[in-house]
């Protein structure tokens, strides 16, 4: 018999238990990020007969009238022996109940699961996956294993070549942890690459929350590449389970000849690889059908490695007419994007 219970103390909650590479946003510390946020959160623990065989974390979405939607990111965190159809009735009968009590007109997910879940869901509309608020499909990952010179052999040699001419002309790429200190400049550089390669980001205030958040939990480090001690490129590395995150990054619109951005990735694999962590997750990557930021996608396959893919976008609709209103708007606001 599948349960689903609410959690509400920390010491409860654990996806890392069912699998040591639970993505990061299912951690208990990313929940706090949407609550400084402004966000409800509310987490959970599946149970059977043989004891906990999973867990997921709702976020609470305000949208205008009083309305909301939720969103599971990249969960539930399932073993997926137990992953049969009684859990998907019980998890979608659960999910209608929780989202009646937030008044959302709809709940969306994204499975660490490869399965399908269209019994009971409904696919998101591919307007949907051009969201900053939603997870990508698709990231790319290295597994950092490797001793560090089979490592570089696996490196494209344009970028090999990159990481040395960037260290032949002068820049440095070093380790802090130190993370509050160098805040407004990082997003100084985030900002200017997020202009640069027209991507959105969330209000500046988020990434405070998060830079506060990890330098109190110490799970997170920075990279920064200089030249002639003016920092030209930076890394936020996030650490969760047996994986290191590039969670996010900016370069300098100047110095771009210095190829800075691939000597702070280098140094920033060879970090995460001296304190022991086994993965080496770049993010988001365009595939098949989405094909954003084709640049940044090529740039990161260039290091080596493998993609990883999640499930599908899946809704559980509440409210057809809202659900059409909201989507509507989301087509709108990419159409405007793109013209």
């Amino acid at each position: 018999m599948i349960e689903i219970k609410e959690l509400k103390n920390k010491s409860d909650y654990n996806p890392l238990s069912i699998n040591k590479n639970a993505p990061f946003t299912q951690a208990w510390f990313y929940g706090e990020w949407q609550e400084a946020a402004g966000r409800k959160v509310r987490r959970f623990e599946i149970v059977d007969n043989s004891g906990t065989v999973g867990y997921f974390q709702v976020i609470k979405y305000p949208l205008p009238f009083q309305k909301a939607f939720l969103y599971i990111p990249h969960a539930p965190i399932f073993k997926a022996a137990n992953l049969n159809n009684e859990f998907l009735k019980t998890f979608s009968e659960k999910l209608k109940k929780i989202a009646k009590e937030e008044r959302a007109i709809f709940v969306r997910f994204d499975a660490n699961i490869s399965t399908k879940f269209d019994f009971y869901f409904k696919k998101t509309p591919m307007s949907a996956y051009h969201s900053v608020y939603f997870q990508p499909k698709h990231e790319w990952t290295l597994d950092i294993g490797e001793p560090e010179e089979e490592l570089l052999k696996k490196i494209h040699p344009k970028h090999r070549y990159g990481i040395r001419l960037a260290e032949n002309r002068g820049v440095i790429a070093e380790v802090v942890d130190d993370l509050e200190k160098y805040f407004e400049i990082f997003y100084k550089l985030l900002s200017e690459t997020a202009k640069r390669n027209k991507f959105n980001l969330h209000p500046k205030n988020y990434y405070r929350i998060i830079f506060s958040n990890c330098a109190q939990s110490k799970n997170a480090f920075l990279v920064l590449a200089k030249y002639n001690e003016k920092i030209i490129a930076a890394n936020f590395i996030l650490l969760f389970g047996e994986t290191a995150y590039f969670l996010l990054g900016g370069s300098s619109n100047e110095f771009k000849n210095m190829m800075a951005p691939h000597l702070a990735h280098w140094r920033g694999i060879i970090e995460a690889k001296n304190r022991s962590y086994k993965i080496y997750n770049f993010g988001a990557v365009g595939y098949d059908g989405y094909e954003n930021f084709e640049g940044i996608s090529r740039f990161k396959k260039r290091f080596g490695g493998q993609p990883l893919e999640y499930s599908d976008s899946y809704d559980l609709i509440l409210e057809p007419f809202w659900f059409w209103l909201y989507n509507l708007y989301k087509k709108f606001q990419l159409y405007t994007r793109i013209v």
